[in-house]
């Protein structure tokens, strides 16, 4: 069965009390501002190098890195840099996401903006 996107967005903001969130750019973290999450950093003109000091006082971190081929090909970097400094990476919002099909993180406004005002409006439904 296909998460829920309010269930999503309620634990990833559980989540963001006590680990910061790592995002591409400035649209994405005012997605997720939006849903009231909070601690999220941006890699927007930082290098990949500077991030432990970005990061200075949490120990988990949740990559949230859009899933196209950018997107991955930042994931991979950052995780290399930010575990061999012994952070603990958190990648399972963005396989939550990889599995309700959606790509960019910035998407997640417009996806609850269409699941609250009542998606039944033209179009099918599969039972």
């Amino acid at each position: 069965m296909r998460e829920d996107i309010y269930t999503f967005l309620k634990e990833l903001r559980e989540a963001s009390q006590r680990m910061a969130i790592l995002v591409e750019g400035k649209r994405d973290k005012q997605a997720l501002e939006r849903f009231g999450i909070k601690n999220i950093f941006t890699l927007g003109g930082k290098r990949f190098t500077d991030l432990p000091d970005l990061l200075e006082g949490f120990s988990e971190v949740i990559l949230l890195f859009d899933l196209d081929k950018q997107g991955e090909k930042i994931n991979r970097k950052v995780k290399d840099i930010l575990a061999s400094q012994g952070y603990i990476l958190i990648e399972d919002f963005r396989e939550r996401m990889r599995e309700m099909d959606i790509l960019f993180v910035e998407e997640l406004y417009e996806k609850v903006r269409s699941a609250h005002s009542g998606s039944t409006a033209g179009q099918t439904h599969k039972a």
